[in-house]
């Protein structure tokens, strides 16, 4: 069958018959709440395979599995709204973003996208993530850490304003979750290499003209995109087949450019 046994330590996501789920680190001896206010033994689910169903305390059938970064990313703890997965799958394909590549973030939040963009580039790559506020640089590495296990060593998570320049050069990609990233289309400029994705995900209407003009603006960027994505989940079954009641429309605007020459590079 493959796949490696649930042991201690394993990070799992306890999924009810109704779809509702928890996250979990195993332990012996733990126990977990569930939505329906029931519990799960970790003792039993210790050494299973993965996708095992166990009962819980009322007797009730319980998945359990290894979270998907989706799953993990939409239940960690979080200080503000964070980069859907829909909008961050959109982000890393635009932004090229893939094994070996080099990247900095600029405004971590509760660490979503850092996450993301760690599984992207793998070993061979290098994360660079600055946050101005250490409240929520601290919140980024406990996730991150949970997630992982450890804290990956090609991750360096700085504090700072990058308004007055970037503390890396030659990036791949460039990624902007900032409330005023306009101020920053300048000093990106001499972060990116030539060829190398500037992308950003910015809430509001206004926010996103501020800096789709500022980009269009300077001579060193080009091919200014900005796009919405919508998700709508399906209800499928024998008697029907149907949209979900609701969905997930608006969360931001994502825009990006490219690293183009300019005289004075």
């Amino acid at each position: 069958m493959g796949g490696r046994a649930f042991a201690e330590g394993d990070l799992v996501v306890f999924v009810d018959s109704k779809g509702r789920r928890r996250t979990a680190r195993l332990r012996p001896g733990g126990r977990s709440v569930l939505p329906a206010r029931d519990t799960v033994a970790h003792d039993d689910v210790l050494g299973q395979p993965e996708g095992v169903v166990v009962s819980s305390s009322a007797g009730r059938p319980v998945l359990v599995l290894r979270p998907t970064l989706e799953e993990y990313i939409l239940r960690m703890p979080r200080r503000t709204q964070v980069i859907y997965p829909k909008d961050l799958g959109f982000l890393l394909t635009r932004a090229n973003v893939g094994p070996g590549a080099r990247v900095l973030e600029a405004g971590v939040g509760s660490g979503a996208a850092t996450l993301a963009l760690l599984r992207a580039v793998g070993p061979t790559g290098e994360v660079i993530s600055v946050e101005r506020r250490p409240e929520f640089a601290e919140l980024a590495r406990a996730n991150v850490r949970r997630f992982f296990g450890a804290l990956p060593s090609n991750w360096r998570l700085e504090l700072g304003d990058v308004s007055q320049g970037f503390p890396a050069e030659d990036l791949d990609a460039l990624l902007l979750d900032l409330p005023e990233p306009e101020r920053c289309v300048a000093v990106a400029a001499r972060a990116v290499r030539l060829g190398g994705v500037l992308v950003a995900w910015l809430p509001t209407t206004n926010q996103t003209q501020q800096l789709v003009l500022a980009l269009q603006a300077h001579p060193g960027w080009a091919a200014v995109q900005t796009a919405e994505l919508l998700l709508r989940h399906w209800h499928v079954t024998t008697e029907s087949v149907r949209p979900e009641h609701r969905m997930v429309a608006h969360t931001g605007f994502l825009i990006s450019a490219r690293r183009v020459y300019a005289s004075d590079d």
